[in-house]
């Protein structure tokens, strides 16, 4: 009799390997995410992401951006990069799929036209090249269809002078929307972005 139990278990054991194994496989997200963040075409940016798990816990993503929003009748005209490594530290998932802590550089390139000229014919414009870092906090989720949706919160320190090629540094002023836009000082991030597994 015990050893019928015993055999039954086992046989149960043993049919049950193969169904284990078909959910772990489900549950284990690809390498690759390729992502877009929708709320920045609000602010006339378009923002798109590259991450790769390089271990079960470690992803490194490249972010890159370009604007062409207008402000207070400032052109804002650049581009931006956002390399990042992120720490994915579920105890029952794998990057890049779960909770995750990151630390991220940003660098970026501005040139803002006014709609002024001055005696010379010549439109205002200035440039400004930021550079700075920051941490960040998120949760990434993978569904088996392989659609991506990435939420995170982050905050960081961008340092960098506005250079005035023509005109004053007060003709570039555009109050609090040119500051969030142009980013110096301590600045917040958050973000969502959607996107494939691959």
């Amino acid at each position: 009799m015990k050893n019928r139990i015993l055999l039954a278990i086992a046989a149960a054991a043993f049919l049950s390997i193969p169904a284990q194994q078909a959910q772990a496989q489900a549950q284990q997200p690809k390498r690759g995410v390729i992502k877009v963040n929708p709320l920045s075409a609000l602010a006339l940016t378009g923002s798109g992401f590259l991450e790769y798990a390089i271990t079960d816990n470690v992803s490194a993503q490249l972010g890159a951006s370009v604007t062409g929003v207008s402000v207070s009748n400032i052109k804002f005209r650049g581009y931006g990069f956002t390399p990042e490594i992120r720490y994915y530290f579920s105890e029952n998932k794998v990057a890049p799929m779960g909770p995750y802590v990151a630390g991220y550089g940003r660098i970026r390139s501005f040139k803002l036209t006014a709609e002024k000229k001055d005696e010379e014919g010549r439109d205002y414009s200035a440039t400004y090249k930021p550079v700075g870092a920051g941490v960040a906090i998120g949760n990434q989720w993978v569904f088996n269809s392989g659609f991506a949706f990435d939420v995170f919160l982050g905050a960081g320190y961008n340092g960098g002078n506005l250079k005035v090629n023509v005109g004053t540094e007060e003709d570039f002023d555009t109050g609090i929307i040119g500051d969030m836009l142009l980013g110096g000082g301590f600045s917040i991030r958050p973000g969502i972005s959607i996107g494939y597994n691959f």
